[in-house]
């Protein structure tokens, strides 16, 4: 099994050798994590071992009974609201971005495009219509959540933190014979000065803050200008998706901030399903 833990990650497992001896194999990426469990917890594990062959780098061995305890013991002491902070408390911003990455790759599990019995299938979230048209649900208002080629996304502060947003992400609403797609595309340019080329399609339409509802492309970014409308728009910002969660922090209103954490969790998914492909 898996332990993530504010200390570190480590494997348990039950190797050959440990049957019939009562014990378990305890495996860690990082040496100094397997240090930081006997010093807290598992204090009779076994001297660290190191293989630059083996998936895990560092193992050690510990009696069942002890890592039992231990795994009890980290319940008992667990008293922190929110484990990404405490594991950046702890152990840095670096190792807290990676536990993010994880926990964005699992919340997979819950989406609706997960299945465990049937084959996997192409998502309507990255086809098209017949007419080459791309699907998306219907809202009041359109926007994209751009890409860069180092996975970043961008977000934008927008003028006087209009309806409460801090950071947020580029939409609009249609002008008049405009479809879906050109609405994004302009609004994305028009307040980050970026121009993006759509590749899939959030699977809902999200509401935030008010009773409007907005659905979104995720786009690549295929230029820059660096011009952006600045009655709309005080500043663009390429953030990582864990700078990005951080920032959606900041906005004012509940509702605003999940919404916005949604769709971030959504295209993060999206991506990751394109990129497979």
């Amino acid at each position: 099994m898996w332990l993530i833990t504010p200390i570190g990650f480590f494997s348990v497992v039950q190797k050959p050798n440990d049957k019939g001896k009562d014990t378990l194999t305890v495996r860690a990426r990082v040496r100094s994590d397997l240090e930081a469990l006997r010093d807290k917890y598992i204090h009779t594990l076994g001297d660290i071992k190191e293989s630059l062959t083996n998936d895990y780098r560092f193992r050690a061995i510990a009696p069942r009974a002890d890592v039992a305890s231990a795994i009890a013991s980290m319940v008992i002491d667990l008293d922190y609201s929110n484990f990404k902070s405490e594991v950046a408390k702890r152990q840095g911003g670096q190792r807290e971005t990676l536990y993010h990455d994880v926990w964005h790759v699992l919340y997979q599990l819950q989406t609706e495009r997960y299945e465990t019995t049937k084959p996997s299938t192409p998502s309507t979230a990255i086809t098209k219509k017949p007419n080459g048209q791309w699907t998306i649900p219907n809202a009041n208002a359109y926007g994209g959540v751009l890409i860069s080629p180092d996975r970043k996304v961008l977000v934008r502060e927008p003028k006087g933190h209009f309806g409460g947003y801090v950071w947020t992400w580029p939409k609009g609403t249609p002008d008049d014979g405009e479809t879906p797609a050109q609405t994004a595309l302009r609004e994305v340019l028009e307040e980050t000065g970026v121009r993006g080329r759509i590749v899939g399609v959030l699977p809902v339409a999200y509401r935030g803050s008010g009773e409007s509802t907005s659905a979104f492309y995720l786009m690549v970014a295929e230029g820059e200008s660096g011009k952006f409308k600045k009655s709309e728009t005080v500043q663009i910002r390429w953030v990582s998706f864990a700078e990005a969660a951080e920032l959606f922090k900041l906005n004012h209103h509940p509702e605003g901030r999940s919404r916005d954490r949604k769709i971030l969790d959504d295209a993060y998914v999206l991506l990751n399903q394109i990129s497979s492909k």
